[in-house]
């Protein structure tokens, strides 16, 4: 009968598995995830920029890296709720340690109404920049 054929072949290839040594996986290289920046997360208002009047064109904000021989600039976009005069900028900066310069629009460049202290970004973190007001009534 053919069934003991298959019967063997069966057997010769269970076998052949059982006697197979496992490999385990290659080892994957242990490299942390490290960046030399960090993420930055705040808020802009432009509540009287203008004496009301929102400018039409895209927000962006500006800061100052304080803490290198040269100062640099950073521009971050703000995503601009028009209804609310307000936005939020997410962007990320190289660690360093950082001041809000301005926020421009309409090539127009506004002032913070008050003045923020500088905040410092770690490689690798997420940081919250703050809320920033625009002086109203100014714009350059």
């Amino acid at each position: 009968m053919p069934a003991r054929p298959f019967a063997t072949l069966a057997f010769t290839l269970l076998a052949g598995c059982a006697s197979t040594a496992a490999q385990p996986p290659a080892p994957v290289a242990d490299v942390p995830f490290v960046t030399s920046s960090g993420l930055v997360i705040g808020t802009l208002s432009y509540q009287y920029v203008d004496q009301g009047a929102a400018p039409s064109g895209p927000w962006v904000v500006h800061f100052q890296r304080i803490d290198a021989p040269s100062t640099q600039d950073y521009a971050l976009a703000v995503d601009v709720d028009p209804a609310r005069h307000s936005g939020v900028f997410t962007g990320t900066l190289p660690a360093g340690v950082y001041s809000f310069r301005a926020a421009a629009s309409d090539n127009r460049h506004f002032d913070a109404g008050a003045m923020k202290l500088p905040f410092e970004i770690q490689p690798g973190e997420v940081r919250d920049a703050g809320h920033y007001a625009l002086r109203p009534l100014q714009g350059r």
